[in-house]
């Protein structure tokens, strides 16, 4: 097995993590947005904090990781149009995406726990149920997957 297909089957599976982690995350958040049961909604928030620090953040670190390593075989990092699209589409994933989620979810998790511990909902819990912010950037994390596979695939540019 040659280094070019090490790094090419350690991205896949990087990707297939960080995708199964979207799809946990995702799924998890919605049953709690959905759900008015206080131990429904904690018991979703907690699986949704634990996919994110088990699946989807490491699952993005290792596919950006094997993926640079994978390309820089091949390429220059800097001076090819599509690569540098690629990146800049990975950086606003690892830097602006999934810190902002993992902000939105403390925050659910912080509110869903002192409403369980109150009994009743609580104003904070409300406020961060009506926040829509962790699931509009999980979908746009979603969304970029495929432009990203497309520009890795196609080479475009």
């Amino acid at each position: 097995m040659s280094t070019e297909e090490a790094l090419t089957f350690l991205h896949i599976l990087g990707a297939f993590w960080y995708v199964i982690g979207l799809t946990a995350v995702q799924t998890a958040l919605v049953r709690a947005w959905n759900r008015e049961e206080i131990p429904v909604r904690v018991e979703s928030i907690e699986e949704a904090s634990h996919y994110q620090g088990m699946l989807l953040v490491p699952g993005a670190i290792a596919a950006v990781s094997s993926g640079v390593f994978l390309w820089a075989l091949d390429y220059n990092l800097i001076t090819t149009p599509w690569l540098v699209v690629e990146e800049a589409l990975f950086a606003i994933t690892l830097l602006l995406c999934l810190p902002l989620v993992g902000a939105g979810i403390r925050r659910a998790r912080t509110a869903a726990l002192q409403a369980q511990h109150a009994g009743e909902s609580t104003p904070e819990l409300d406020a961060a149920m009506s926040d829509g912010v962790p699931l509009i950037l999980l979908g746009f994390a979603t969304v970029l997957v495929p432009i990203a596979a497309a520009l890795s695939v196609f080479k475009p540019f």
